[in-house]
């Protein structure tokens, strides 16, 4: 007996292609942009002790109470909601079982390419704020997890990145990923994150 293909079950390249498209088709100056600031944003919202009620992140991918979209049909936001709470449950499993791989942008000039990892550092930023993480507890240890992804995800950290050589910006890229664990093992110790083969998913 052949087995049968489960159509229902969406590729990582579909998935994140059409959350692309819905971000950008109905984001506003205010939204998240793309799928890499959306892990990043997922991945803060990972970092929280308690759960937030999925009205308050979802409504908070787009921006202010104007900013939320005017869907063409119930269809078309039944299925963005679906594709995010598929897209969230991958990042919180990343998590908890140990196989952190954030979502990085590709940028390629002159045939050399690269990963940019400020977009998900500012998807990142948007979630830590909405969770108040970092408010409260351990100011240096706060400061000291959060110091990369506040140097490649704010407009202050960006101009200290300017006047940075290369070797510096290099050390500030592999304390990224570590510092982020770090952070999730202090609010969540039960968790076996951890970043296997030092892999990311890249986005092309």
């Amino acid at each position: 007996m052949s087995e049968e293909k489960d159509d229902d079950v969406i590729s990582e390249e579909v998935l994140y292609e059409k959350i692309d498209h819905y971000l950008l088709t109905f984001g506003t100056d205010r939204s998240l942009m793309c799928v890499s600031e959306l892990d990043g944003f997922l991945t803060a919202l990972g970092c929280s002790v308690q759960e937030l009620e999925p009205d308050i992140w979802l409504n908070a991918i787009w921006g202010a109470d104007e900013d939320q979209p005017v869907w063409e049909s119930t269809e078309q936001e039944d299925e963005f909601l679906s594709l995010v709470l598929i897209m969230y449950m991958e990042t919180m499993n990343s998590l908890l079982f140990g196989d952190f791989y954030p979502v990085y942008l590709e940028q390629e000039v002159d045939g050399e390419y690269s990963i940019l990892v400020e977009e998900w550092c500012v998807g990142f930023i948007r979630g830590a704020k909405l969770i108040g993480l970092g408010i409260g507890g351990d100011r240096e240890f706060f400061d000291e997890v959060l110091a990369p992804v506040r140097l490649f995800g704010t407009e202050a950290g960006w101009e200290k990145l300017e006047s940075m050589v290369a070797a510096e910006v290099t050390f500030w890229r592999e304390t990224l990923e570590p510092s982020i664990l770090r952070l999730v093992k202090h609010y969540h110790p039960e968790m076996q994150a951890g970043v296997k083969n030092k892999e990311t998913r890249v986005l092309h």
